[in-house]
């Protein structure tokens, strides 16, 4: 029995609610640090604008398949939050050394997550497998390895009360970072790794 194929309307594709959702995030993150708050803030609007413009540029392209839409749809708007939640942290370390040595780890296990993004769906789509295990110990070992760059921050600098809330959401930023992935697999890709 082949599955019928809904399609979004344009009032139904929930770009101006994430669109409004990015601007209060944005703005929010905007004010920490408390300085250079305006120039910050004009940059997160700008990415709140052309996450709202991939975002339509995607239903464009795939309006006539809800699933495949709202599952890039939500890659995106995770993306987003993903970006505000983890910019805090950046903010408070970018003179230092540590900066980049964050900013390398970062990018490096984004580059891992995203070739593996099939164990990551996988362990996500059947929890009950060792796969999941496997999710839970990357994750893991990713926030003791930042972690104790942060340590190392906040012992070599007085990082303040804020940095401990860029920390906080660096980490959820980094959950998101970690789940994000499996939102491109494909429907075909779904039911195939359930039925494994």
């Amino acid at each position: 029995m082949k599955e019928e194929i809904e399609s979004v309307t344009f009032k139904e594709n929930y770009i101006f609610i994430t669109l409004f959702v990015h601007v209060v995030i944005g703005s929010i993150v905007s004010l920490m640090p408390e300085e250079n708050v305006l120039e910050w803030f004009m940059i997160n609007m700008g990415i709140a604008i052309v996450l709202a413009i991939l975002n339509l540029i995607l239903w464009i392209f795939h309006k006539h398949d809800s699933k495949r839409y709202f599952s890039l749809h939500s890659f995106v708007m995770i993306m987003g939050g993903v970006y505000y939640a983890m910019s805090p942290a950046f903010k408070a370390l970018y003179p230092t050394v540590f900066f980049w040595i964050l900013l390398a780890i970062t990018i490096g296990l984004t580059c891992v997550l995203f070739l593996k993004r099939e164990f990551i769906t996988r362990a996500l789509v059947n929890p009950r497998e060792s796969w999941f295990k496997g999710l839970l110990f990357y994750y893991m070992a990713t926030v003791l390895i930042i972690g104790a760059v942060m340590w190392a921050y906040i012992l070599a600098f007085d990082g303040g009360s804020f940095f401990v809330v860029a920390i906080i959401f660096y980490f959820i930023g980094l959950f998101l970072l970690m789940v994000a992935p499996a939102l491109l697999a494909t429907r075909e890709q779904i039911k195939e790794l359930k039925q494994q």
